[in-house]
Order: structure tokens, then C-alpha cells, then sequence
């Protein structure tokens, strides 16, 4: 851990997020926070340059895992479901 943790203002400025969203990361274990008292955390900066290379030891790298390439979502037939109907519906076409 490094020497001077950072305020939660102080590390989300440097993450250039909202406060709050730090604060939903650490509850949701994304990024951990040390709570110092029942409303302060303070944010270890060594653990935000590991967050942001994505090299956390808990994290998806950690054990292997490897996050699903965009490529692999399957896209057939999205664009088509979610397109919308021409306008003035099916008689349009026949005038």
C-alpha cells in the first residue's frame, strides 16, 4: 500500500468519474475502498494504476479468464428485429 491514500473526491477526479461511482464500484467489489471510519474511505493509488491496466489480482486476468470479444456477441438478425416499419405502415409501399 502507498504511503498517502487518496479522498474519494481525490480518486475520482483522477479516474474522471463521479464520486458516487466510486463509491458503487466499492460496494460492488470493482475497486475496494479502506473505510477509515463509518463514512470515510480513502483509495490506495497503487491499487487505481493496477485497476486501470487491469492487472488486480482478483480480477478476470487474474486466473486465466479472459472477458468475451465483442465479436463474439451474436449480432445476426439484431439490426433487422429492432428496425422500425416503414413509415405509414404496409399501404405506403403500394401507392
Amino acid at each position: 500500500m502507498s504511503e498517502r491514500l487518496l479522498t474519494t473526491r481525490e480518486a475520482s477526479e483522477y479516474l474522471h468519474v463521479r464520486p458516487e461511482t466510486l463509491l458503487a464500484w466499492d460496494r460492488s467489489g470493482k475497486l475496494r475502498g479502506y473505510r477509515i471510519s463509518t463514512n470515510a474511505l480513502r483509495w490506495d493509488p497503487a491499487e487505481i494504476e493496477s485497476f486501470l491496466r487491469g492487472t488486480r489480482e482478483d480480477g478476470p486476468g487474474a486466473r486465466g479468464e479472459v472477458s468475451p470479444a465483442p465479436s463474439a456477441v451474436p449480432t445476426r438478425g439484431v439490426v433487422s428485429q429492432l428496425s422500425p416499419a416503414p413509415l405509414g405502415g404496409e399501404d405506403a409501399s403500394r401507392s
